[in-house]
C-alpha cells in the first residue's frame, strides 16, 4: 500500500513538472521576436540569391541585383517586414517582425543588420566573390 501511494505521488510530480516545463519553454521567447529558424532560413535564402546574382547594388535601405534570368530583384524593408520584389512589382515576404533593417556595403560583400520588434539585434555578413557595383 505504501509503495502504491509513493508511485502515485511520483507520477503526479513528474506530470506536473513536465507541464510546467513545457509552459516555461513555450513562453520564454518574446512574441514580437524572430524565431531562430526564421532568421536562419531568411539568411540562407538571401545568400543563395546573392550567390546566383550579378550587378549587386547595396545602399542603406535596400539591395538590388539581377538574378540568373536577368530580372531586377530588390530586397527592402517595408512596414514591419523585409520583402522581395521582381522588377519593382510584387510583394514576397521574406521576414516578419522587423523594426529596422540596414544594409551596409563592405570590402568583401555587405552586412545586413536587423532589429526585431522585440529589440533584439541580428546581423549577418554576406560575402560576394563577384564585383559589387559601387554607388
Amino acid at each position: 500500500m505504501n509503495l502504491l501511494l509513493t508511485f502515485f505521488i511520483y507520477t503526479f510530480i513528474i506530470s506536473t513538472v513536465t507541464i510546467v516545463f513545457h509552459f516555461l519553454v513555450s513562453h520564454s521567447q518574446h512574441p514580437k521576436d524572430l524565431k531562430p529558424f526564421e532568421w536562419e532560413l531568411f539568411v540562407i535564402q538571401l545568400h543563395k540569391e546573392i550567390k546566383e546574382s550579378s550587378d549587386v547594388v547595396v545602399n542603406e535601405t535596400n539591395i538590388t541585383f539581377k538574378n540568373k534570368h536577368g530580372q531586377q530583384i530588390s530586397i527592402n524593408k517595408y512596414k514591419n517586414l523585409i520583402r522581395r520584389q521582381v522588377g519593382g512589382l510584387g510583394h514576397e515576404i521574406m521576414l516578419l517582425k522587423v523594426k529596422t533593417a540596414t544594409f551596409r556595403q563592405n570590402e568583401s560583400g555587405f552586412e545586413l543588420a536587423v532589429v526585431s520588434e522585440a529589440g533584439k539585434r541580428y546581423t549577418h555578413i554576406f560575402r560576394s566573390y563577384k564585383e559589387l557595383v559601387q554607388i
